[in-house]
């Protein structure tokens, strides 16, 4: 009995392939669907770079499998494997910088569904604060 190496890198492949998109799939539908900020950079973040990791997987065993694999190819795997790299860079950084964010600027939701660690401070210096009264053009003619 010989094996069909090439049949079976593809069928491998494929169930990479489709992994990965429904993991990217599931982030767009988790953005879409949840309300609060920190529950949106979850879904983004996370199912989105392992649906990637699983995609280029696929991609690798299938180029790898195919009988006219090459030095063209080769080439192909190198960016494919940077690609992986730069995404696992900047992934959690992004989404550290929009979590900040999110709590320096109060934009976590709703304030029934945050627990008492996840609310944002009443007051930042770098936010106006609205209980201060503001001083307008006429009190300073005074």
């Amino acid at each position: 009995m010989t094996w069909n190496w090439p049949l079976i890198a593809d069928i491998v492949s494929l169930i990479f392939i489709i992994l990965g998109a429904f993991m990217v799939f599931s982030a767009a539908v988790g953005t879409v669907r949840f309300h609060s900020t920190m529950a949106r950079i979850h879904a983004i973040t996370k199912p989105q770079t392992t649906g990637l990791l699983l995609m280029i997987i696929g991609t690798i065993i299938r180029l790898t499998g195919a009988p006219e694999f090459g030095p063209h190819e080769k080439g192909d795997i190198g960016m494919m494997i940077l690609l992986v790299i730069f995404a696992l860079m900047t992934n959690p950084v992004t989404a550290q910088r929009l979590g900040r964010i999110a709590r320096r600027e109060g934009l976590y939701g709703s304030e029934d569904l945050l627990a008492v660690n996840e609310r944002p401070a009443r007051y930042h210096p770098r936010r106006v604060n609205p209980t201060e009264k503001t001083h307008s053009a006429e009190d300073s003619k005074r």
